[in-house]
């Protein structure tokens, strides 16, 4: 037997129920629940079409509920379902001695559900109140009581007990932290990258066998835009392109890619860097030139299949056991299913759900939006992905903080050797302000019209990045975001049926 309060769920605990002959001897009976409803099944020995007292004895917990500044019992004595008339209904409520009676505040209300007639008188005798309906009650009409005591007047339960009950009665808010427990442990058993037990140290070079977009995609588990820009210097800077800074007729920057030698049948190009070629100029291997400009189009025809082919080739180079992409998508769409059939549950409840708690829907929305946060977490590495990530970690730490003596021992050209892996880590600023006061060549795989200078290189390398980035999230209908590559009951509001309690079909 439940009620709901401030949108959580309570339940009205019932035991010792027992039944009872005129004489209150005890009777054999059968106590069942059908829904909402106790249902108590008496044998009355010789009452062969005979007329007989039964009682009926039962002892509620929570009776009583905090109404603003006091105690009350609403509750209501009858129930509204019977389909027979009731003769005569009378309730006796017996107030602790130690209250005075004008402390207490008492109302009545009469008729069907949802009426607030007041066919009744109420009569106090020392610590007892009696109300009795003033006719008699015609089907589907009840009798419904309030009564209240000041606040604390009755000792409440043990707050351990109340919490106890709180937990039992809406125990599907139990269901997220269940489902929080049990995606911890998918993702310690399948989720969590190996242990290598290696330490990361400073590498003075990238990994070999990787691609800078492959070590952009190791340290976060996803392919961002950032990882096709790297790409496209990193391609520029090994001879296949050449990348030349324009002005359009409207003075905006627009840059114009330059196809140096064949990539067909190149076996130092790997098959997502040819996908990116592919889709940079539209799979037409004879053109050689290409504005960025002309690279805007649908979104769903730039972006999404590269970032899904680097995926592919990571899973093909056994850097990861699956797509990091399919496993977000699966926990995603698991926790969106729980999520959207929570709310369905929770606004247009089936009939099958009556009698179940009333958070029901509000946990099972809850578990989905726990898997849905569970999801970026997901995707793991293999023991092979696991090292080279403890590599890429050592180089991204020389890149961010190369010391200047070591690199003046180094090559004049590494700063744009490099600079597809600090695109690809996020670290383009500090490394090639790293170079400030070193002598430095001018980049051979770009061109701005400019003097040559670290700050007018950084600034024409952001603007690259930007409107590449745009370029390639663009749709026809509207520009994409970015991944940033750049860095109660009352006593005056009650009504017959309202309350706890009734018999036979009570409201509750």
């Amino acid at each position: 037997m439940r009620y709901t309060r401030a949108g959580l769920d309570f339940a009205v605990r019932l035991d010792g129920i027992g039944a009872f002959d005129e004489s209150f001897r005890p009777l054999k009976s059968e106590v069942s629940h059908a829904g909402a409803y106790a249902v108590i099944k008496a044998w009355v020995p010789g009452a062969s079409d005979a007329e007989r007292t039964v009682n009926f004895l039962y002892r509620v917990r929570r009776g009583l509920f905090a109404v603003d500044d006091h105690q009350e019992l609403y509750w209501n004595v009858t129930g509204n379902e019977w389909e027979v008339p009731i003769a005569q209904v009378e309730a006796l409520v017996v107030s602790p001695p130690a209250i005075p009676l004008e402390d207490v505040r008492s109302i009545a209300y009469t008729g069907p559900r949802g009426a607030a007639g007041n066919e009744y008188v109420e009569e106090r005798v020392q610590n007892f109140l009696t109300f009795r309906a003033t006719r008699p009650l015609r089907p589907r009409e009840g009798l419904t009581i309030a009564v209240a005591w000041p606040a604390g007047a009755i000792p409440s339960p043990p707050l351990w007990r109340e919490a106890l009950w709180f937990l039992g009665d809406n125990w599907p808010l139990g269901l997220p932290i269940l489902t929080l427990g049990f995606g911890l442990l998918l993702w310690g058993s399948y989720g969590r990258d190996p242990r290598t037990h290696r330490s990361v140290k400073p590498e003075y070079a990238p990994p070999e066998r990787l691609a800078p977009a492959e070590a952009g995609t190791l340290v976060d588990e996803r392919a961002e835009p950032r990882d096709v820009i790297a790409t496209l210097v990193d391609l520029a800077v090994r001879g296949y392109l050449k990348i030349e800074q324009v002005r359009r007729a409207d003075d905006e920057p627009d840059f114009l890619f330059r196809r140096l030698r064949p990539i067909l049948g190149d076996p130092d190009v790997r098959p997502f860097e040819l996908f990116v070629l592919a889709k940079l100029f539209d799979s037409d291997w004879t053109l050689n030139l290409r504005l960025l400009s002309e690279v805007r189009r649908d979104y769903d025809n730039v972006f999404p299949p590269i970032r899904d082919e680097i995926y592919r080739t990571m899973v093909g180079d056994k850097l990861f056991p699956h797509s990091p992409g399919v496993v977000r998508r699966g926990w995603l769409n698991a926790g969106l299913v729980l999520l959207v059939g929570g709310g369905l549950l929770y606004f247009w409840p089936p009939p099958w759900l009556q009698g179940w708690p009333a958070m029901l829907p509000v946990g099972i929305g809850l578990s989905g939006a726990v898997l849905a946060a569970l999801s970026p977490v997901m995707p793991r590495k293999t023991w092979r992905g696991a090292l080279a990530l403890v590599e890429v970690r050592g180089f991204q730490e020389f890149l961010e903080r190369a010391e200047k003596d070591r690199l003046a021992r180094l090559p004049a050209d590494t700063l744009h050797r490099w600079l597809p892996w600090a695109i690809a880590l996020g670290v383009t600023e500090r490394w090639i302000f790293s170079f400030d006061g070193l002598k430095v060549d001018e980049p051979g795989w770009f061109t701005s019209g400019d003097p040559f200078s670290l700050a007018g290189y950084h600034r024409s390398v952001s603007t690259f990045g930007r409107r590449t980035e745009e370029a390639i999230l663009t749709s026809r209908r509207s520009a994409a975001g970015g991944g940033g590559w750049s860095g109660g009951s009352g006593m005056s509001r009650g009504s017959s049926g309202g309350g706890m309690g009734g018999g036979g079909g009570g409201t509750f």
